[in-house]
């Protein structure tokens, strides 16, 4: 048995070999200002995870628009200009978001160990999805088959059908609505969303603590829910009839599957997990925010409802969405939302070192700085979206702030820049943002053409901290008066068949 003077001895030298390179870190000349931390290999991960909001925001006053942090062995390069160095990161095809990606397959999606580890399987999955978001053929089916589910639920046979001054929560309201109608356009008519709306709404509730990789033992009631989303993914998906009445991207999804040897429910749970995850936990509160936003202004929501009301058809009995769609005041509207309340971390991985241009303080300070292989470059939307110098009164959401004649006044930089990346930028950029933009007008459109909403208290807070992985979710509940329109919004009375498409 080893002396207590050979343990104490070794306890010395691995404390010493953990604590010593700290005093050592540091950066080259023409690398980022770099922010080791207070503590060995940790770095400044504590005040990242406790409050990356204001941990980033100090520093970006202290040194700019770009610096490295070291957080627990890594070198995380934080870059927020707008001007040069994120739409260089963006367009370098050396760069990927692909390691990120993998990273949380298992932990936050559930992946089976085999398709986590399958590079190129994941690559195709991918490629799949990017093609299948972006073609006509998915848009138009998706598009109807949304109307179609949305309008049910609260139409002429609905609980909310004799709505008159009701009070309802209106997040939940929406929250529900969208969940329910844009899970069953994806999935399929038959795709059973009682049975696992509310062990993904408790999963998405503890979503950071699985982005932030806390151990289960500290996460239990969402690795619960977690598992019970993936068990019913899995006994719907065990069934190839349901696969077949899902939507053209899902059926296309499923067929890579069946064509691969990951047929298990188990492994295609994980991915379609990932794709309801991508969707739903930031288009649901996107939309929400849009809506109580317009509805919590008077004058812009007349303004929105007579844009409503002039791209209804008489002739066909039905709304002009392609019209709706481009409308200037509810692009506006989407757009604010977007930029207000995402909080999306765009980041990149540094395969070997690389130098980009980027302006520190502004383009008169533009200057080459490298960047290690093996780093990682991160680009919190916040320090742009909420830079005063970018967006005046940066707090405040204004439907307006994205007219043209508020560019240049409201708006910095937008087109001349990367002022504006909810939707990240490049070869990764979102493929389903036509889908979120698409969700939150139906949401509007709807709503607004069969009930009066009035606000009864205040708009809630954003829920925590900005910096998390993608739309945030209100604080609290919203209280509203709901009654269903005694008088149509549109010039003839509304029917069971009015919201049908324009082709």
């Amino acid at each position: 048995m080893p002396s207590l003077e050979v343990v104490a001895t070794c306890i010395a030298i691995g404390v010493s070999c953990l604590i010593l390179p700290h005093f050592f870190l540091s950066a080259k000349e023409d690398e980022p200002p770099f922010v080791k931390g207070p503590l060995p290999f940790l770095g400044n991960a504590l005040a990242f995870l406790n409050n990356p909001e204001a941990l980033l925001e100090s520093l970006q006053e202290k040194y700019g628009s770009i610096f490295t942090m070291y957080i627990g062995g890594e070198r995380l390069n934080v870059v927020a200009d707008p001007i040069f160095g994120i739409p260089e990161v963006f367009s370098n095809r050396s760069l990927s978001f692909m390691p990120f990606q993998l990273r949380f397959c298992e932990p936050v999606f559930g992946y089976t160990k085999a398709v986590a580890t399958d590079l190129e399987f994941q690559l195709k999955l991918v490629h799949k999805t990017r093609v299948g978001l972006a073609s006509k053929p998915f848009f138009e089916e998706i598009s109807q088959a949304l109307r179609t589910t949305y309008l049910s639920l609260i139409d002429d046979s609905s609980q909310y059908a004799t709505c008159d001054g009701d009070i309802i929560d209106l997040y939940e309201y929406c929250r529900y609505n969208m969940f329910c109608a844009s899970a069953r356009a994806l999935f399929g008519p038959e795709f059973q969303v009682d049975k696992i709306y509310h062990p993904y709404v408790l999963f998405e509730h503890h979503f950071p603590k699985f982005f932030r990789n806390y151990p289960q033992f500290l996460n239990r009631e969402g690795s619960n829910a977690q598992h019970e989303v993936l068990r019913q993914l899995g006994l719907f998906f065990s069934d190839k009839s349901r696969a077949a009445t899902s939507s053209l991207l899902f059926r296309s999804l499923y067929e890579v599957f069946m064509d691969s040897t990951y047929k298990s429910p188990a492994d295609i749970a994980g991915y379609y997990f990932a794709l309801l995850v991508g969707s739903k936990s930031n288009s649901v509160p996107g939309a929400f925010w849009m809506l109580a936003n317009i509805v919590a202004d008077p004058e812009l929501k007349a303004n929105v409802e007579e844009v409503i009301a002039k791209n209804y058809v008489t002739e066909t009995d039905s709304f002009d969405w392609a019209a709706l769609l481009q409308d200037p005041l509810i692009t506006s509207c989407f757009k604010e939302t977007l930029r207000l309340y995402g909080n999306t971390m765009h980041a990149r991985s540094v395969k070997d070192d690389i130098t980009l241009k980027v302006a520190r303080r502004s383009k008169d300070e533009a200057s080459h700085v490298r960047f290690r292989g093996g780093s990682s470059i991160v680009m919190p939307v916040n320090l742009v979206h909420w830079n005063p110098d970018l967006y005046p009164d940066p707090t405040r959401w204004i439907g307006t702030r994205f007219l043209e004649k508020n560019q240049g006044v409201l708006v910095q930089g937008e087109k001349a820049w990367r002022s504006y990346m909810p939707w990240g930028g490049g070869a990764d950029m979102c493929p389903g943002r036509q889908l979120a933009n698409l969700e939150a007008v139906i949401q509007l459109v709807y709503n607004l053409a069969r009930f009066d909403i009035e606000p009864i208290e205040p708009i809630p807070e954003p829920m925590g901290s900005r910096y998390a992985t993608g739309m945030c979710k209100p604080a609290r509940g919203y209280s509203v008066k709901f009654t269903r329109r005694k008088t149509p919004l549109v010039p003839v009375t509304l029917s069971n068949s009015l919201f049908n498409c324009v082709n």
